[in-house]
């Protein structure tokens, strides 16, 4: 099965045995060789890998490299991986390393510029966010865009894999390479700056870094 299949032929997420299904209950149909799974998750994830990956390096044919190498590598070893409780924290560990392998194959910039986080910083708001808006008036969102804007790129990769795709601390280290404490420091200094300028920001903004 190749990801040009997946890309082709979507799965039917009404299929009654699929339908509802988390990540976790799709991860262990995928390892039991289950191709309807490994399509959803796919499909469920890709969005979301390209536009981590975009924001590490804005490279969009790399990225869909990435992408699916880290797919074809993942059904390849399907009846080796083990069970995971975050689906998501193994795919972007395996792309960022993916992203890395690539891009010192194609020389493209100096492999020490990936652990930044040279594109624009972006988020979205949860249902529960949405109804806080309603309540106190749109977030200035350029405003805070421009606040973020000045935090250093690994703080800011680090808000956006903490608080954008709530991925654990622990989760978060690993990922970009850092122990446990480094992460704490690197979250703490970017809220504490965020803090700092929190009479910029409406308290739905506020409130989306400090719930």
């Amino acid at each position: 099965m190749s990801i040009q299949d997946l890309r082709a032929e979507p799965p039917r997420d009404s299929d009654p045995a699929y339908s509802g299904l988390d990540d976790e209950a799709l991860w262990a149909m995928l390892r039991n060789g289950d191709k309807q799974a490994f399509a959803l998750i796919y499909n469920r994830f890709f969005p979301r890998l390209f536009n981590y990956g975009m924001k590490l390096i804005p490279q969009a044919e790399l990225i869909r490299d990435g992408i699916h190498d880290v797919f074809v590598t993942l059904w390849k070893s399907r009846q080796r991986l083990s069970a995971t409780s975050s689906v998501k924290f193994y795919l972007y560990a395996c792309l960022k390393r993916r992203i890395i392998a690539l891009s010192r194959q194609n020389r493209l910039l100096p492999v020490k510029r990936l652990f930044g986080f040279p594109g624009e910083f972006e988020f979205c708001l949860s249902p529960e966010d949405s109804i806080i808006l309603e309540q106190t008036g749109q977030i200035k969102r350029q405003k805070l865009q421009e606040l973020i804007n000045k935090l250093s790129r690994r703080q800011k990769e680090a808000l956006f894999l903490r608080y954008y795709e709530g991925l654990s601390p622990k989760e978060v280290a690993a990922i970009m390479s850092l122990n446990i404490n480094s992460t704490y420091v690197l979250l703490s200094k970017a809220l504490d700056f965020l803090r700092t300028h929190r009479d910029k920001l409406l308290p739905a903004a506020f409130l989306f870094f400090f719930k």
